[in-house]
């Protein structure tokens, strides 16, 4: 197996790789070779459901990790027992320790500086090239192709190897697919919510409910207004997703 081989999960093609390989593999790329990497979460994948485009990006990426259980069940249910979740939060922490040079695109100004004094304090080696806030937009404008031409041109100066995305999706994987193309060396990836942790702005959820996939429930209990609606409209969407897949297994 290489990291390059995919399975279909809904109509979305996921890399077979867990953590270990992926840091491997992100560890010595040749970063003059520019791409992205997505995290698509259940509710990604159910708006790719219903948006052809977002799933044309996440399955022309460089990296389409298994960023949740369902993803890893699924393909460990047909066949790909290596499978395991690949969280953001420590591909991070794992490439910290590595020679690579990172930058940070994403929040406000205030969290970007309490997350770079946090990372360096636990890794002081870590080589941090830059990092940028940005301005709110909503999704229509990644959607446009608008280009964040001041951040382009600085990250294009500094040359990092990693570009860390830390707005949600999937604005951040619409952003990726038009900026991706105009680097002159990097990956970026869309790594969502993972800049509220490295912060210490937000306490992730114990490793034990990450393992028994509950993550999703212990965000809801923490933010049921914000989550509730789109929890729901996920669960609908790839429920009937399954439903029609396994009648259409029936039946053929």
């Amino acid at each position: 197996m290489t990291i390059n081989e995919r399975f279909d999960f809904l109509g979305t093609k996921i890399n077979i790789t867990n953590l270990e390989r992926t840091t491997d593999f992100l560890t010595n790329y040749n970063y003059d070779n520019v791409g992205y990497v997505a995290f698509p979460d259940s509710s990604v994948v159910a708006a790719a459901q219903r948006d052809m485009q977002l799933q044309t990006i996440l399955n022309n990426s460089l990296l389409t990790l298994p960023d949740g259980k369902p993803s890893e069940l699924w393909a460990r249910v047909h066949g790909h027992k290596e499978v395991s979740t690949v969280s953001g939060f420590w591909l991070c922490k794992n490439l910290f320790k590595t020679k690579l040079t990172h930058y940070f695109l994403g929040s406000t100004d205030v969290r970007l500086k309490k997350m770079v004094e946090q990372v360096k304090t636990e890794f002081p080696n870590v080589c941090i090239a830059g990092y940028r806030s940005l301005p709110f937009h909503d999704l229509e404008y990644f959607k446009a192709g608008n280009l964040l031409t001041e951040a382009l041109t600085e990250i294009n100066t500094l040359k990092p190897d990693l570009i860390w995305i830390g707005i949600s999706s999937p604005k951040q994987d619409f952003l990726m697919r038009t900026h991706a193309k105009e680097l002159k060396h990097g990956v970026m990836l869309g790594v969502g919510g993972v800049f509220d942790y490295l912060s210490g702005d937000v306490k992730k959820s114990p490793e034990w409910v990450k393992k028994i996939g509950m993550r999703w429930l212990w965000r809801l209990v923490k933010e049921p207004g914000r989550l509730g609606a789109k929890y729901a409209m996920t669960f609908q969407i790839l429920l009937k997703v399954i439903v029609k897949r396994l009648f259409a297994k029936q039946q053929s």
